[in-house]
């Protein structure tokens, strides 16, 4: 009787100083503590994150065959396409250096789309350059994502643009309204770069300075775009396309975007397959496209990201591999990861994984930005997208499959090269990490969610 008489009194008590406050400070208090649950929710509950484990009805044909290839496609009912041959453009100066020209030979249009778009000296000579062309009568134009962005853009310099004719949106611009929660989450991560609808680039750099130079020093990222023409850079054109017109209501038709290709470009000499994605927990046909990769692979699995956080499919693909004898390798940053939380959430996986046989690598240099998949020297992946959350649910990224041996032979060499700037995880000492390393490692997954 004791404890209900001061519980009533404590009741009391509160309804007597919440009676203290006005209507619509009352209100208030109930739409901070309704924003309050709901960002805990997107924070920590997989909302709509589809299948926690998925099987498999059969075997997968080998990554190197015909019947590989027909298989994801028909099964994510994707495209098979024939394409023209691909440049890799190997860091900042060769990119800036290709991409300025493509620039200024472009004739009709020039659309960008970056995740992140900021002021220093990659931003003045791109913008320059593209000054120049819209004074010439070039359509010139470009998208770049709010959070992504959401610093030190150049205002100036896009003013500038903008009086010249330039047009730019911003994808998802914040609002702190609780119902669009959700849509704060979703951005755009793809990297869709098209001059006249017949040169294309994705890959995974973005126009800030820490992209200049050759991964030669901290300051410098190591990273890669791929250059195409024709069939590819048609999908390219697409995949610009489908959100700038989501975002701005502009229809890009006509062959100011999509030019006729030539007889001679329409069967090319290798075979992809292209994947736009959109956040959605009922296709995830991104993840879907990763898993079914690895399934066929026989021989080799090499793998490049700087955002590596697999989930329990992931995982278990990968380790299921290395047991059954497959060389599967995984290169990460290091203590130059610019995201620090996410690092430490990576490394919670890493034991299970280095236990089966999987080998991972730490690139020392400087931050490796790297997005490539090499699958028995034969299948490819490049693009925008991480091997974590927000590229497997919640960005809209784009990525290519490729089959093609040269190409996959010329980015597996890249990535070998790689290693040699890089330091192996050895399991015996990797247990011997302080209890601080593991307490970390829980307390960042709890955020997987975010990542």
């Amino acid at each position: 009787m004791k404890y209900i008489a001061r519980i009533k009194k404590a009741f009391e008590t509160l309804q007597k100083n919440f009676m203290t406050y006005t209507w619509w400070e009352i209100v208030i208090f109930i739409i901070g503590s309704f924003s309050t649950i709901s960002l805990l929710a997107v924070l920590f509950f997989p909302l709509g994150s589809g299948p926690s484990k998925f099987t498999t009805t059969g075997v997968a044909p080998p990554a190197s065959s015909p019947q590989f290839v027909s298989m994801l496609s028909n099964s994510l009912t994707l495209p098979l396409r024939t394409g023209d041959p691909i440049t890799i453009l190997n860091n900042g100066d060769a990119f800036l250096k290709s991409f300025l020209s493509d620039i200024d030979s472009a004739h009709s249009s020039i659309d960008i789309m970056v995740y992140i778009w900021t002021d220093g000296k990659m931003s003045d000579q791109v913008l320059e350059h593209l000054d120049q062309k819209l004074k010439q009568g070039v359509q010139v134009r470009i998208m770049i994502d709010a959070f992504g962005s959401k610093t030190d853009t150049p205002k100036k310099q896009f003013n500038t643009f903008k009086d010249l004719g330039g047009k730019i949106s911003v994808f998802h611009s914040f609002t702190i309204a609780p119902w669009d929660l959700a849509k704060n989450r979703a951005r755009n991560h793809r990297r869709a770069i098209v001059i006249d609808g017949n040169i294309g680039y994705t890959g995974g750099m973005t126009v800030n300075d820490s992209w200049l130079g050759n991964a030669e020093n901290p300051k410098e990222y190591r990273d890669m775009m791929f250059r195409t023409t024709g069939p590819m850079a048609e999908d390219i054109q697409g995949i610009f396309s489908e959100l700038w017109t989501s975002m701005t209501g502009e229809l890009l038709v006509g062959e100011t975007f999509y030019p006729q290709i030539s007889p001679a470009g329409e069967m090319g000499p290798l075979t992809y397959i292209p994947l736009s994605s959109v956040p959605s927990p009922d296709s995830l046909a991104l993840q879907k496209f990763v898993l079914l990769s690895l399934l066929g692979a026989q021989q080799k699995i090499y793998i490049t990201n700087p955002y590596f956080l697999p989930d329990p499919s992931l995982s278990n693909a990968l380790i299921e591999k290395a047991k059954a004898g497959v060389d599967v390798r995984v290169l990460v940053p290091n203590k130059y990861n610019d995201v620090a939380s996410l690092r430490y959430a990576s490394q919670y996986s890493y034991q299970a994984l280095l236990e089966s046989g999987v080998k991972i690598y730490e690139y020392q240099p400087t931050f490796i930005h790297t997005k490539t998949m090499v699958i028995d020297g034969n299948w490819s992946i490049i693009g925008s997208a991480n091997t974590d959350n927000r590229s497997r649910k919640l960005n809209d990224e784009d990525i290519f499959g490729i089959s093609d041996k040269m190409f996959g032979a010329t980015l597996e060499k890249a990535f070998l090269k790689d290693l040699s700037n890089a330091k192996e995880i050895d399991l015996k000492e990797w247990k011997k990490r302080s209890i601080w390393q593991r307490m970390r490692e829980i307390f960042d997954r709890k955020f997987v969610q975010q990542y």
